[in-house]
């Protein structure tokens, strides 16, 4: 009874295959149309951002996500779909200006204590760029709604990553040459420290290593 039912449903599976792609062929390739709509000003939303952000660093890297759904007809297993998207992604990262940021100056260098460096959500991705690719005996039929499905879930997932200690870490000096550059522009141009322009500028993160922070001084480091 079972294997009757399992050649039922695949007699019956492979039927609508066929029908759909003659059913396509017949059809041809339809004529598409696209516009862009922007909702009324008056629904817009303006969000301050308390202190500002400094921008410090952006990763760019391509990301793949890949589900697999199992079908089953009248109870018995007949296969499954694997959906897969890849996308070209921007991770952005900051450095929030509104908390207190440790500065001290000893022996002609500025030590700086800024806080740590945040992921901007959501990450960004090239729409352009984005491929979706299913397989399996049943895509033809499931394969858009799980693409859609997997889609959908994509945005968590990329914020997860954006804050992996990996993704932080590989972003780290290019946000530290980047904050140098800020705190040393700033320096420059209080007028406390206008002849300072010989002065250097070491730039600590507040949730880097305690013994990164050798060379600090110990006052200057907060525990975590």
């Amino acid at each position: 009874m079972r294997v009757m039912k399992l050649a039922l449903a695949l007699l019956l599976a492979a039927s609508l295959a066929a029908n759909l792609v003659w059913l396509s062929r017949l059809w041809g390739e339809p004529a598409r149309r696209s516009s862009t709509q922007s909702a009324a000003i008056d629904q817009f939303e303006v969000i301050r951002t308390k202190g500002g952000l400094l921008a410090v660093s952006t990763i760019k890297a391509p990301e793949s996500f890949q589900a697999t759904a199992d079908h089953t007809v009248l109870g018995v297993p007949v296969g499954q779909t694997t959906s897969q998207i890849r996308v070209q992604a921007v991770y952005a990262y900051h450095v929030e200006l509104a908390p207190e940021w440790k500065v001290t100056l000893r022996d002609k260098t500025f030590i700086v204590i800024a806080p740590r460096v945040k992921p901007t959500l959501p990450v960004a991705i090239d729409t352009a760029r984005i491929e979706r690719y299913a397989s399996g005996a049943w895509s033809l039929f499931t394969g858009a709604a799980e693409l859609d499905r997997l889609q959908r879930s994509i945005s968590q997932s990329l914020a997860a990553k954006a804050g992996l200690p990996s993704y932080i870490q590989f972003q780290r000096e290019a946000a530290r040459t980047t904050v140098t550059e800020f705190v040393t522009k700033w320096m420059l141009g209080h007028e406390r420290y206008k002849t300072a322009g010989d002065y250097k500028v070491r730039v600590f993160f507040a949730d880097e290593p305690i013994e990164a922070l050798g060379s600090a001084p110990p006052p200057l480091v907060k525990e975590q």
